[in-house]
């Protein structure tokens, strides 16, 4: 693969990983990813998508996939995961400004 078509991203490490051997979690759950940010898991990036209606902004957040953060998802769906409410609170109203950033910034397409 030509360096073109490798992008790279760095995780809270200082980790740099290739995409193309990065499994890739992706859910339009806003709440779900949340509580993955709250969890301190590394959000890939948003893609967003033009839904419903109303014709809204839905944001699909990708997350770098692991068996932890498929347990975390597991104990969020079973309704048995706690979290920091104030962080949780935080996270959620940051990742939406951040869906209706991507989605009203001119530079972005």
């Amino acid at each position: 693969m030509d360096d073109k078509n490798k992008e790279k991203i760095e995780n809270s490490n200082e980790i740099e990983k290739s995409l193309d051997d990065v499994k890739i979690f992706s859910t339009r759950d806003l709440y779900l990813a949340a509580t993955l940010v709250t969890n301190k898991f590394f959000m890939i990036g948003i893609d967003y998508q033009i839904e419903g209606e109303k014709n809204l902004p839905v944001g699909y957040f990708k997350f770098e996939n692991s068996d932890e953060l498929q347990q975390v998802r597991q104990r969020y769906t079973q309704g048995i995961l706690l979290v920091e409410p104030k962080s949780f609170i935080t996270n959620l109203r940051s990742l939406k400004a951040e869906v209706m950033n991507e989605y009203k910034n001119p530079y972005n397409g």
